[in-house]
């Protein structure tokens, strides 16, 4: 050994299994959040963060389950149950003290003031798959670890001489039942065209799956749905979204393209009744949120109120059952991709019941500049072609998530036949008309449409 390596207090690598521990970071600032993005990857059992001000990313993973934001003082009671803590704030000072309590506990601590005062020290990562890379030059030279695990992720990208490496697909979804089915569809078309690639899912629960006592237009709408997905695809935590494509806003980030959309599952609303239950009896209530298929309904049932519901299918089939409502009206894509079909009491014809715009077609979002071409096999013609033209005529009236503007397209023989339903805030009346053309004019049908119903019937 060299005289100069003596010198050289090496840190010994160990890989610990982070899903059963409770591990604290003190501090919100750039040092605390690059560790917490780290540590996010190898899912920690439970991950506190106590700050005074944490800093707006880090606010960003709030609501991913496991995560707790305290933003306030650090208090000694913090470090109850924790096995791994990293004292990252501006106060080299209460860093200090936070190792020296650790220390006293036997509580594994990183203090990012002080390397001298390190039980361990936090390594630059590069990750593929099964393989984990920690890249550490003893607090000597940053610049040096950093390079280092750079080339480093570069060969595990490429490959490098690991013949045995997998590529890692990860799919962020909602964690509802529906969209778990909906999103491993779309995984089990990669495992089978891609044998030899890892293919999982991430999922998560949204905003809008967690507050369910408000209507949508009171909680800031559609985009409570992906907005905890977007942050997972922005991150790099995931590689595609599934989204059902009626949940998505009109308005989608370029940073976040829609890289294909499937074959059409049948579009139409259905009825639901309770079981053993086969007709709507007058007066009985309607359990409906969607303004759009209210005023449809009050046409249909003029005698049967609606009242709002929230929550994922099975919630609003439970509360059927439990007898809160007399019947719902839900899409009958998602009760097929269920395996409940058996629960659908009526179907509504388009005709009678314009469904909402992209109903039935699932969307895969990507981050711009990658390669999806993978998904060219699953992407169905007919059913981009029939969400754009849908989502441009809702685009075109600026129709959100609570608007009652609904757009249908059939396609048959290349050609596109759309009917759309225009309402009228200031006469709270609702018009229908249809256009006809060619599916390469998909999107121009659309917004001509839409822009034909507010010249006839707009204020």
């Amino acid at each position: 050994m060299k005289m100069c390596d003596r010198q050289v207090h090496r840190r010994f690598p160990m890989f610990f299994d982070l899903r059963q521990w409770r591990v604290l970071v003190v501090g919100g600032g750039k040092i605390a959040q690059r560790r917490i993005q780290t540590l996010l990857e190898f899912e920690p059992g439970q991950l506190r963060i106590v700050a005074r001000e944490v800093e707006s990313k880090i606010k960003e993973w709030k609501n991913m389950p496991g995560i707790d934001i305290c933003e306030r003082e650090y208090r000694p009671e913090d470090l109850n149950g924790c096995r791994m803590v990293l004292a990252a704030t501006d106060d080299p000072v209460l860093n200090q003290t936070i190792g020296a309590q650790c220390r006293e506990l036997g509580i594994l601590v990183n203090v990012a003031s002080d390397q001298n005062l390190c039980d361990f020290h936090f390594p630059g990562v590069a990750l593929n798959g099964p393989i984990t890379v920690g890249v550490n030059a003893a607090g000597l030279d940053h610049r040096l670890a950093r390079k280092t695990r750079e080339q480093i992720q570069g060969i595990l990208n490429q490959g490098g001489t690991m013949q045995e490496k997998k590529r890692q697909i990860v799919i962020g979804s909602r964690e509802s039942k529906l969209a778990v089915v909906q999103s491993e569809m779309v995984a089990d078309y990669l495992r089978e065209q891609y044998p030899e690639w890892d293919v999982r899912l991430l999922t998560m629960k949204t905003t809008g799956d967690i507050i369910l006592d408000r209507t949508l237009d009171e909680i800031g709408g559609k985009g409570l749905f992906v907005k905890e997905l977007d942050k997972a695809l922005l991150d790099k935590r995931s590689d595609l979204s599934v989204h059902s494509l009626k949940d998505m806003p009109m308005e989608i980030p370029d940073s976040l393209p829609l890289v294909a959309f499937s074959k059409r599952e049948d579009p139409r609303d259905v009825l639901v009744l309770p079981e053993g239950c086969t007709e709507l009896e007058e007066g009985k209530t309607i359990g409906c949120s969607s303004l759009r298929r209210q005023l449809q309904l009050a046409k249909l049932f003029p005698n049967n109120p609606c009242k709002n519901i929230r929550g994922n299918v099975l919630t609003r089939l439970n509360k059927l059952d439990r007898g809160e409502y007399d019947a719902l009206v839900l899409a009958g894509a998602g009760l097929k991709r269920l395996g409940l079909e058996n629960r659908i009491s009526r179907y509504f014809d388009p005709e009678e019941m314009i469904p909402a715009a992209g109903q039935g077609i699932l969307a895969i979002q990507g981050r711009a500049g990658e390669d999806y071409s993978y998904l060219d096999g699953y992407g169905n013609p007919e059913g981009r072609y029939a969400a754009l033209a849908e989502r441009a005529f809702v685009r075109e009236l600026d129709g959100g998530c609570t608007s009652p503007v609904a757009a249908h397209a059939r396609i048959t023989d290349n050609q596109i036949n759309m009917k759309g339903l225009y309402y009228r805030e200031s006469t709270k009346e609702w018009y229908t008309d249809r256009i006809t053309g060619t599916v390469e004019e998909a999107e121009m049908l659309g917004r001509n449409l839409a822009k034909e119903m507010k010249e006839r019937f707009g204020v």
